[in-house]
């Protein structure tokens, strides 16, 4: 493999280790959420919140970890 392929790797790896860390940094959510949740001052601004920022960042780290690993198994294909 070249140092492309093994860059591609490498940073896979890092950010499915973000991914997993954010998940794992998130609150559970209950049944109870989707019932009260809207109507609370905590529903709504939800977007404000660290729950709000970890919940798109895991969106955000996960469309790169699915880009990275099409990308990383074009790159070790191609040799």
């Amino acid at each position: 493999m070249g140092w492309i392929a093994w860059t591609l790797v490498g940073l896979t790896l890092l950010v499915g280790v973000i991914v997993v860390i954010i998940v794992m940094m998130q609150t559970s959510k209950d049944g109870k959420s989707s019932i009260y949740g809207g109507n609370t001052f905590y529903g709504s601004n939800k977007g404000k919140t660290l729950d709000g920022l970890l919940s798109k960042l895991t969106v955000v780290f996960s469309i790169a970890f699915i880009i990275l690993c099409f990308l990383t198994t074009i790159a070790i294909t191609k040799q």
